[in-house]
């Protein structure tokens, strides 16, 4: 069986040219029979996904970063009337090379890209869920509010630096004329929450931003969201409070609220803009669900 490695040469600013011809040279040293393809532009993992489906090649490993493996998997599923089951048809994994990795950060297991390329031979199969908005599928977490403000920003402006910083740089920016929104959000069977809020994240996973533990409780087996709400705080209780949020411990502020579900809707007085693993994807209202179970992904054991 021949594995495809979609290769990101600039992810992790650049990095991954360093990085690819010592993991090659691990899969040459495997007998591994494989095929490398490299990204030229923005999209073009998801134009390469669209093109290895039906080609023989159900394994596919990228080689960057969460941007794109989130390419890869709605390139699977762009076109598709059964989009969730062309998905599991593939076996994912990834030798992390991007600048946040966080996806790979909540897997447990060592970001050190060599690592990771030498774990392919002894690696399990999981099978994780997967998120939807609307049309487009996430793995790792998705934000209304200031935290996609911020990934907006970043992907304007500070795309050249890597996650962590790239993350603050931004933050401040948009912290110059932010304004709380007015959210309406309703779990599953009809609950309705009505806040005024800084952010609201989605969790499947529970870093984003390079490092940030956003919603500490998401688990990517249990078939559920795990949301963090972050209410009406201003700008200096959110700077305050911010070195917090690389660890988890924000969700101790009176002002957070965790809850889960599988599906949400998300709608908002003012224009906002939601992202799904720091790639933008529209704007509100959305509806969000949960595909259990439906993303295969290659995990190091040991």
């Amino acid at each position: 069986m021949k594995t495809a490695f979609i290769i990101n040469p600039v992810a992790g600013r650049g990095r991954t040219k360093d990085i690819w011809p010592q993991a090659k040279k691990i899969m040459e040293e495997k007998n591994l029979d494989f095929l490398e393809i490299y990204t030229e532009k923005r999209g073009h993992a998801s134009q390469i996904a669209q093109q290895l489906k039906g080609r023989g090649m159900p394994r596919i490993i990228v080689v960057g970063g969460d941007g794109t493996l989130h390419e890869v998997i709605n390139g699977l599923a762009w076109g598709e009337e059964r989009p969730e089951e062309v998905i599991r048809e593939f076996t994912l994994g990834m030798i992390p090379t991007g600048t946040g990795s966080d996806f790979y950060r909540s897997l447990k297991v060592p970001l050190d890209p060599l690592k990771a390329a030498r774990g392919l031979f002894h690696s399990k199969a999981l099978s994780l869920d997967l998120g939807k908005i609307n049309e487009v599928f996430f793995f790792n977490v998705a934000g209304v509010g200031f935290d996609a403000r911020v990934a907006q920003e970043i992907n304007l402006n500070f795309k050249w630096t890597s996650g962590a910083t790239a993350y603050v740089l931004a933050l401040f920016k948009v912290l110059l004329t932010y304004r709380n929104l007015n959210l309406e959000i309703v779990l599953d069977e009809g609950e309705t929450i009505t806040t005024k809020s800084l952010l609201l994240a989605v969790g499947n996973a529970r870093y984003y931003g390079g490092g940030m533990c956003i919603v500490p409780s998401a688990l990517l087996d249990d078939g559920y969201f795990h949301l963090c709400i972050i209410g009406d705080i201003g700008k200096g209780e959110l700077l305050w409070n911010l070195p917090k949020i690389f660890s988890g411990r924000h969700v101790e502020h009176k002002k957070v609220r965790e809850v889960k579900a599988q599906r949400i809707e998300i709608r908002a007085r003012e224009r906002a803009v939601i992202h799904a693993d720091g790639e933008l994807s529209g704007y509100l209202p959305v509806r969000i669900s949960i595909l259990p179970g439906s993303l295969k992904f290659l995990v190091p054991q040991g």
